[in-house]
């Protein structure tokens, strides 16, 4: 991320408007904001963080950002164009203010507003207009949000050292947005989203299970078992075998039930038989003297059967005539109906008259539909009168506009001609100029490459130079060590003697005084160590001298590809031939244009002539026909007129006659029905009477009398036939029966109680076998439920067992990378696990820093220990004291060396970040105050690191009012303030 320009207005304490250019600040990669306290200069970095996400650091409210100098009516506004990952913006937001009514007194408040522009090619593309919208696309830009962005590049007065006395979980955070390592925190949410479906799986087949057991154990009353681990499919099938052996029991008891029940139903029916026999002969006889005292009634029914019978002969004709009168009767009524249509005095009353009127109606109607084709050829005249006169005034237009364009085109055939001209020699340029920028490009590639490279060369120069002075020193320090070794070899060699073995120097046995080894003394161990750091320094300084002849050979490419222009130079010859270019493109589009024009308009001149022609004999054609057909139109309307049509036309007249005539020809049918109707019912009257005669009957009314209904006809027969019946049925059980129960010996007349004795007996084995049958049933429904409850179980605990070792180890897994569990002996979170690779890169880059200071005290390092139990762990910072050796937590730092360390940290975490791949580059930082706690010697150290930065392409601010910096920071921006509100000036110092 680099700034480019910031606009403020009515901003904190700056009541007017306020720029500043950050490419004059860049180009210095150092600089000073400074001014007096409470002029406004961190008001500036709020503005910034303002700009990008609409907050500022610390506790101050953005509704408290309106200027108290400016005027009530002016609007307060940042402007910040800025680059992020190579892509150009700028943003504008106002804060939320008041301001006065424009009508009336009072306030109103103004709505916070925000927009971003990106810049593609000089162009303005618009983005959005919503401030949640603006913050959302500056936040995934940036990769971080304000928070963060506060605690890596804008290191505010009064929480510098947050990011170093962070928490684990804090700094988790700011990490995971800055590497954008998320993806591991997905893992773990999945691991553990996958492990709780598991377990909601597996807990669901175990409360299967369980269901399944506990229902034989509730069918066998029997306790389930408690673990359900154990094999509980073996307990299962012990229950089942019980309910069966039960089962078995029930059955054999069941069948001797039975016996004993089919035994008692035997006697009871035998008693019962025979006391129902002798009911049956007392029924028997008392219906035949029944039947004997009702005989009369019987024959009065037989009598009108057989009348009803007589006049069922005579019954259809006596249909047929009721048919008859009533159809006469309707007719009448439908023939008077119908003649009251016709109106009095229109038609003659009976059917012939009626008939030759209609006639006559039909001829009328016949006569006039003769005329409807010459009214339709009438209709057809006009309409086609109408439609020349139409053509006709078309084409006198036609002619008339014709005669204009044909003025008219001329002179647009010779502009069209001077313009391609001109578009034509711009054009021939086009490929000459294609070669030239093309050149241009390269040589603008190499001026800006070689900017980069004259950076490479400082940076791995003084890479070189650093790694020359270490393989020196490791060299003075192996020299030391052989000297020190060869001074001190005597203890050296005193230290292998032994008693009674031969000294090596003098090969004497006896060692009276042997010389002492100093505390400090060095050995081989030594001397190899220092051996080792020479190799390993002279390597470094082999690949360090590769590096910079190969950044030098860059270098001097990109300076020979560059044909000394400078990048800007470069970059202007570009612009221009680009624009050159576009013209010639887009001559080269318009001549195409031009051209298509200009053959186009000399075609249509050519065509005019021709077009005015045709119209003329066109409209000659159209008067001739106009003529003609108006003609015709007066023809048919004198023919019309002599046919006596009416105004609405032929065929209305046509339908009115013929609608009539249909009128007329009903009413001839419906009178001529109604006579044949009169007709019919006098011949069946004679029918009637005569066959009634033949049945017997006296007269025809006699006859209708002697008819009965169907039902009375059926109640009748099964009165005589129920008598019949019954008097049979009684006689053959009579027959049946014969003398088998009068005999006064039988068992029921001798032992009266025998029945009620044998009906309790057979009560009971009913009762007991029922009982049995149930308990049997019961037994039944148990065992087969079992059988297949046990059939489901096995099912289940397949189903169940892998399902549960899934779900095992998955929770398992979920544990280790969430930190927990037994495996997790770090205790760290996968995504915690990855970060730390990344902190230990920052600590590596702040602890390079670290060692240039002139005391080289102090170091970072990395812990994995949590700092309380239950927190997370494995991101947690200590800073070791490398005079005492001991690890101190970061809180225990004095303020300079808080200021320090923190600072050392900031810089080696832009350092990172831009180096990781996808990582946001930092490219502008600020640090606000701190310096005024720094000793002049950590002060000189740190502004080295500072300056160090330039060689990176990084700007850094340094916000302070320390009088020391102002000698030290030659570019300054000054921030004055005054009763009427701060302002801004840049300032730089030369000698």
């Amino acid at each position: 991320m680099r700034l480019h320009q910031l606009t403020v207005t009515a901003f904190g304490p700056f009541a007017g408007t306020e720029t500043v250019d950050f490419e004059e600040l860049n180009d210095a990669g150092l600089f000073l904001l400074t001014g007096p306290t409470g002029a406004g200069k961190s008001s500036l970095l709020d503005a910034v963080s303002f700009a990008l996400y609409g907050s500022v650091p610390g506790a101050r409210g953005v509704k408290t950002l309106k200027s108290q100098h400016a005027p009530v009516d002016r609007s307060p506004q940042v402007v910040l164009d800025f680059t992020v990952r190579d892509r150009r913006f700028v943003v504008r937001r106002s804060p939320e203010w008041s301001r006065p009514k424009r009508r009336g007194d009072g306030l109103v408040t103004e709505k916070a507003q925000a927009s971003i522009l990106e810049v593609t090619g000089g162009v303005e593309h618009f983005r959005s207009a919503r401030a949640a919208e603006v913050g959302l696309l500056v936040t995934e830009l940036m990769g971080m949000n304000a928070a963060q962005f506060s605690q890596v590049a804008l290191l505010p007065q009064g929480e510098f050292q947050t990011f170093l006395r962070a928490t684990s979980q804090e700094r988790h955070g700011v990490l995971q947005h800055l590497f954008r390592t998320d993806r591991f925190a997905r893992i773990e949410e999945w691991v553990h989203e996958h492990s709780r479906d598991l377990r909601q799986q597996s807990g669901q087949d175990r409360s299967t299970v369980q269901r399944l057991l506990d229902s034989v154990a509730d069918r066998m009353a029997v306790p389930p078992p408690e673990d359900l681990t154990g094999d509980v499919l073996a307990w299962a099938e012990e229950q089942v075998a019980r309910a069966a052996a039960v089962l078995d029991d029930e059955d054999h008891r069941h069948h001797a039930a039975e016996a004993e029940l089919r035994q008692a139903v035997a006697l009871h029916d035998a008693a019962v038989l025979r006391g129902e026999q002798a009911a049956r002969r007392t029924a028997a006889e008392a219906v035949l003297r029944d039947l004997e005292a009702t005989a009369d009634d019987d024959e009065e029914a037989r009598r009108h059967l057989d009348a009803a019978s007589r006049a069922a002969v005579c019954a259809p004709l006596l249909g047929v005539l009721d048919q008859a009168v009533g159809a006469a009767t309707r007719a009448g009524h439908e023939r008077d109906r119908t003649l009251s249509r016709l109106g009095p005095g229109t038609a003659p009353l009976d059917a012939a008259g009626l008939t030759d009127h209609g006639r006559t109606l039909r001829t009328r109607a016949t006569r006039l539909e003769a005329l409807l084709p010459r009214e339709t050829a009438g209709r057809t005249a006009t309409r086609d009168l109408e439609s020349a006169r139409t053509r006709l005034a078309a084409a006198e237009d036609e002619i008339a506009t014709s005669a204009r364009r044909a003025d008219e085109l001329p002179g647009e055939i010779v502009e069209l001609t001077g313009r391609h001209a001109t578009l034509d020699a711009l054009a021939g340029r086009h490929e000459a100029l294609v070669l030239s920028l093309t050149a241009a490009r390269g040589r603008a590639q190499a001026a800006a490459d070689l900017v980069l490279a004259h950076a490479d060369v400082t940076r791995l120069a003084d890479r070189h130079r650093d790694a020359r002075d270490r393989s020196l020193t490791a060299r003075e320090d192996l020299q030391q060590v052989v000297s020190r070794r060869l001074a001190e070899m005597a203890a050296e060699l005193a230290g292998g003697l032994a008693d009674g073995e031969p000294c090596q120097v003098c090969g004497s046995t006896s060692h009276p005084e042997p010389a002492a080894a100093a505390h400090d003394a060095v050995g081989a161990d030594d001397q190899e160590a220092a051996e080792v750091r020479v190799a390993t320094t002279g390597a470094a300084l082999e690949t360090a001298g590769v590096a910079l002849r190969d950044a030098e050979h860059r270098r001097d490419t990109c300076d020979a590809d560059a044909a000394g222009l400078s990048s800007e130079e470069a970059d202007a010859e570009v612009t221009a031939l680009a624009l050159a270019l576009a013209d010639a493109e887009s001559a080269v589009t318009e001549r195409r244009l031009v051209v298509d024009r200009l053959d186009h308009a000399r075609t249509e001149l050519t065509g005019l002539t021709g077009r005015r022609a045709e119209a003329a004999t066109v409209t000659a054609g159209l008067r001739q026909a106009m003529a003609a057909q108006a003609e015709t139109v007066r023809t048919v309307q004198a023919e019309l007129a002599a046919a006596g049509a009416s105004d609405r036309g032929v065929r209305p007249a046509a339908d009115e006659l013929a609608g009539l005539a249909d009128l007329v020809e009903q009413a001839a049918t419906v009178v001529d029905a109604a006579e044949r109707s009169e007709v019919r019912v006098a011949e069946l009257r004679d029918q009637c009477a005569t066959s009634a005669a033949e049945q017997g009957f006296a007269s025809v009314d006699e006859a209708r009398a002697a008819r009965l209904l169907p039902t009375e006809v059926r109640r009748l027969q099964e009165l005589t036939g129920d008598r019949a019946r019954s008097a049979g049925r009684a006689q053959d059980v009579l027959a049946e029966l014969g003398d088998a129960t009068v005999s006064p010996d039988g068992d029921t007349r001798r032992h009266p109680d025998v029945l009620p004795g044998l009906a309790h007996a057979r009560a009971q084995a009913v009762e007991v076998t029922a009982a049995s049958a149930r308990r049997l049933h019961l037994a039944e429904d148990r065992s087969t439920a079992l059988a297949g409850t046990l059939t489901r179980l096995r099912e289940a605990v397949v189903a169940w067992t892998p399902l549960r070792d899934r779900s095992d180890r998955a929770e398992a897994m979920s544990a280790l990378v969430r930190g927990m569990g037994h495996d997790n002996q770090l205790q760290m979170r996968l995504s915690a696990y990855v970060l730390a690779t990344r902190l230990d890169q920052v600590v590596a880059a702040a602890n390079e820093r670290l060692g240039h200071m002139r005391d080289q005290r102090y170091l970072l390092q990395r812990t994995d220990r949590a700092a309380r139990k239950g927190s997370q762990a494995g991101l947690g910072l200590e800073v070791v004291d490398q005079w005492t050796g001991d690890a101190r937590d970061p809180v225990t730092l004095s303020g300079g060396e808080t200021f320090v360390v923190s600072l050392s940290l900031a810089l080696g975490l832009a350092d990172v970040v831009t180096q990781e791949a996808g990582g946001t580059e930092i490219d502008t930082l600020f640090v606000d105050e701190g310096f005024g706690t720094l000793d002049a010697d950590t002060l000189d150290d740190v502004m080295d690191r500072l300056d160090g930065l330039r060689a990176g392409g990084r700007t850094v601010g340094v916000v302070s009012h320390v009088s020391e910096l102002r000698n030290r920071i030659p570019t300054q921006v000054h921030v004055a303030k005054g009763r009427s509100g701060s302002s801004l000036s840049v300032t730089t110092l030369v000698g």
